[in-house]
């Protein structure tokens, strides 16, 4: 299961809500032991909402709708245009395995598929392979007519792995149990809630990953360029932080920055520095606290505290019980630390109990002997000859550590760049910057097996 990719599933929010509001009641309800294990991908309607939202002072808007039909749902509107919004979507962010939908949302999720096979719409992207249906409805049944592109779409029963989740207080019940029977085997889910997204009992938990691991035995759907990329084991790294901010602070920046290319390529893990902050963090008012620091330094930055202890507490405490790691990415104070690692382990007078560095990321980083930064003791020799290591570098044109990550980018043999025009910060990656990336991530991922990785 763990060395497979998670199922990726486009979202479809019910009617006047939008996509943020559809994540925020599947994550707040259902468990992790679900969540982690697909990868959800959330869309707004394209019609902004015509009308009141029925969950207006429960949650903020915007709301968005797929379509509209008239009072007696006979006729159709913009189901069309909604119907090619989706595909437009699915191809420029796809592929997607399968499709959720909550509400009407579910009505359009589970009409896909059958249209698909008539081929009268989503020719351009590949098969949809599964479907989630909550408080879900069929086009045909006892309320709804049919829109005039999914005239044939029920026309006979749709084999496509299906789970249908209903509630026995839902007003779209029966409707929903038509829909049952318009798939080969489905799978249901049912509870004693009305129209919402719920909560799984023990049962029900056992009945979402059995399904869970059957849609994970469908094909990959990727190309067999990225099967072979996925059988590899994700390299995993220990991600340090900046100063005076926090292994948390740092994942936020990366997870909201960088695409789901890049993040689900590596195996971050992220440590907090052993040191409370011992003043101002520069990102109070922005992240909230508790905040840290690695080791301290005078104001010539001569002289240092904690040094020995940041990388006995790093090594010791942390990656030898926690390891293996197959590289270290570090952001400012923590890119410092980092780039210090290889040279360190190379002279042999640290990180002698763990197994080798394989690569180093550094984000705007500097250098232990550069223009601004002497020397800890403990790194003395680090920089005494180039360090033969797999390095990213990324600089920023406004950072004003960009002479010294410079000098950083001289000490390592062959280092790769990557510059972006922003300052002191995990960057947003461009076309050309993502394709640097994701070809130094190919590059360690065609290393020599990365140990046993606890994914």
């Amino acid at each position: 299961m763990e060395n497979q990719k998670r199922p990726r599933i486009l979202c479809l929010h019910g009617y006047r809500t939008s996509g943020q509001i559809l994540k925020k009641s599947i994550f707040s309800r259902w468990p992790e032991t679900v969540t982690q294990k697909l990868d959800l991908v959330f869309l707004d309607g394209q019609c902004p909402a015509r009308g009141k939202s029925q969950v207006e002072g429960i949650f903020d808007p915007p709301y968005y709708e797929w379509f509209q039909s008239n009072e007696d749902y006979t006729e159709y509107r913009n189901f069309e245009e909604c119907i090619e919004y989706i595909e437009d979507y699915m191809l420029k962010n796809g592929p997607f395995d399968g499709v959720l939908g909550f509400s009407q949302g579910a009505m359009l999720a589970a009409v896909l598929p059958g249209m698909q096979a008539q081929r009268v719409a989503l020719e351009k992207i590949s098969k949809i392979k599964f479907v989630i249906l909550i408080s879900g409805a069929i086009f045909r049944g006892m309320k709804y007519g049919t829109p005039k592109l999914a005239s044939h779409a029920f026309s006979k029963p749709i084999d496509c792995p299906s789970l249908h989740i209903i509630g026995e207080k839902d007003f779209l019940k029966p409707e929903s149990i038509i829909l049952l029977e318009a798939f080969v085997n489905p799978v249901l889910i049912h509870h004693p809630k009305g129209h919402e997204i719920p909560r799984l009992d023990e049962k029900n938990l056992g009945t979402m990953l059995s399904f869970i691991d059957t849609i994970q035995g469908t094909p990959s759907y990727e190309e067999k360029r990225e099967n072979m990329m996925e059988n590899q084991k994700r390299p995993r790294i220990l991600c340090l932080h900046g100063f005076r901010t926090s292994g948390q602070i740092l994942k936020k920046s990366i997870f909201s920055r960088w695409p789901e290319t890049v993040i689900q390529k590596l195996d971050f893990v992220f440590l907090d520095g052993q040191c409370p902050a011992q003043g101002k963090s520069e990102v109070e008012g922005i992240f909230d606290p508790p905040y840290y620091e690695w080791f301290q330094v005078n104001e010539d930055y001569t002289e240092y505290s904690n040094f020995e202890e940041c990388i006995a507490y790093i090594i010791e405490d942390y990656m030898l019980k926690n390891g293996p790691f197959d590289g270290v990415l570090g952001f400012s104070q923590g890119a410092i630390l980092a780039a210090a690692l290889p040279g360190m382990q190379a002279q042999r007078v640290a990180l002698e109990k763990i197994s080798k560095i394989k690569f180093v990321i550094l984000i705007s980083g500097a250098i232990l002997r550069g223009m601004k930064y002497g020397t800890p003791k403990l790194a003395f020799h680090a920089f005494s000859k180039p360090i033969d290591c797999p390095s990213l570098h990324i600089i920023g044109e406004k950072d004003f550590l960009k002479p010294e990550s410079i000098i950083l980018l001289e000490a390592f043999v062959n280092p790769v760049l990557i510059h972006h025009p922003k300052g002191h910060e995990i960057p947003r990656l461009d076309e050309k910057n993502l394709g640097t990336m994701l070809s130094f991530i190919d590059a360690i991922q065609g290393m020599p097996s990365y140990g046993h990785c606890r994914l």
